[in-house]
């Protein structure tokens, strides 16, 4: 087992240099436009920026609220669930991605909640909110300007729309097999619970809701740093930030997605927009969501520590 960890580890330093080299070349080649450019930082627009980013998060929070609370007897308060989810965030940069996991199922034990339930209920959500940001994502790029394949674009929309209306309909179905398969594979034993279509429904409002947000998180930060962006590149920008958060997850032995979520925003901005903005705006939303992941996973550790005190 050990030498896994250590070829996981050395893979995720690879990919992160491969990544990271591309992404430094591009800023080499494209460096007379970025020094042309003037830092013009508005804090308001910054603030604002930050204000979309926490809002996101703690939408999908309520997601993770809802579906527990759904498939539970046991109850959680969402300040609870605040406390839990954002503290087990921070794990997010150590590689392999599911340090996450095994955070909640050790804060949670003694609540109740089994290990399985916990898994079931964050695959449930991680599986909605990769379909809903993709296809939101996919909605915008349809109508923003830039050299992408429009046929293409928009046939994969439609596949992921239908796969997703093929989803809520034949759900119980669905996350039977794929629970099956998964225990197979992973040779665990986790339980199928029974998914409300109500909540299912809610589950999907709430994703698509915190996507927007943390889409506009990006144009407004665009603003905040001093690009004058205009009407037809808002969507670009709103849709390289969710498709890229996206491709940075699935790239699971990156830890936080590092350069592969920026270097996917600049291959989307370039298209479409100056190369100062497709260079500059991934850097500065990372930094942004990076800060905004200290200060939630920071008040997520306070919180649990003030529940443990009044346990006792």
């Amino acid at each position: 087992m050990e030498y896994k960890r250590i070829l996981r580890f050395a893979l995720s330093l690879l990919a992160l240099a491969a990544v990271s080299f591309y992404f430094m070349r591009e800023l080499q080649k494209n460096w007379t436009s970025i020094q042309a450019f003037t830092l013009n930082i508005n804090l308001f627009y910054i603030v604002l920026s930050v204000s979309a980013l926490i809002l996101t998060y703690l939408l999908v929070t309520y997601g993770w609220f809802l579906t527990l609370n759904a498939l539970s007897d046991h109850k959680l308060s969402y300040t609870e669930s605040i406390a839990v989810v954002n503290a087990s965030n921070l794990t997010k940069y150590i590689p392999g991605k599911v340090w996450s996991y095994a955070f909640q199922m050790y804060w949670l034990a003694d609540a109740g909640f089994s290990k399985s339930l916990i898994l079931y209920v964050n695959l449930v959500n991680l599986c909605v909110a990769l379909l809903m940001t993709t296809i939101l994502g996919l909605c915008f790029l349809v109508f923003s300007p830039g050299g992408f394949p429009g046929r293409l674009t928009l046939s994969l929309l439609v596949a992921l729309f239908l796969l997703d209306l093929w989803f809520i309909k034949f759900h119980s179905t669905t996350l039977k097999r794929f629970i099956s398969a998964l225990n197979r594979i992973l040779k665990r034993e986790i339980g199928y619970y029974e998914m409300p279509t109500a909540v299912l429904l809610q589950l999907h409002l709430v994703t698509i809701a915190s996507a927007f947000f943390f889409g506009l998180g990006a144009f407004v930060l665009c603003i905040g740093i001093g690009f004058d962006i205009e009407r037809g590149t808002l969507l670009l920008v709103m849709s390289s930030m969710m498709i890229a958060d996206v491709i940075g997850f699935v790239a699971f032995i990156v830890p936080g997605g590092l350069g592969v979520r920026e270097s996917v925003m600049y291959l989307l901005l370039s298209g479409g927009s100056s190369s100062s903005l497709a260079l500059i705006l991934p850097i500065a939303s990372r930094i942004v969501n990076m800060f905004v992941d200290v200060v939630l996973g920071a008040a997520g550790i306070i919180l649990l520590k003030r529940f443990a005190t009044e346990k006792r």
